[in-house]
């Protein structure tokens, strides 16, 4: 239940394990992740762009190293990888 705003949240967030998709830096942060998306760009390599490390499989991080950042799009809302020509 959100507290409302202006309100602390007072409860315990959980610690979430997310991953540059450029790089792959992992990372560990409290709440969700909307906030990693909120932390800006990954320290080692500058790409905004995290995802959930349980979510990734070995291939799709794989696809993502190999894929020029400039040629990647996710569909929406299946969330799938896909190159553009």
């Amino acid at each position: 239940m959100d507290p409302g705003p202006g309100r602390p949240i007072t409860r315990v967030m959980p610690r979430i394990a997310v991953e540059c998709l450029r790089c792959g830096l992992p990372r560990e942060i409290r709440g969700s992740l909307a906030h990693a998306m909120g932390t800006g760009l990954c320290p080692r390599c500058g790409y905004v762009g995290w995802a959930y490390s349980s979510a990734l499989t070995e291939p799709e991080r794989r696809a993502l190293r190999e894929l020029p950042v400039e040629r990647r799009r996710f569909d929406r809302p299946v969330g799938r990888l896909v190159a553009v020509a």
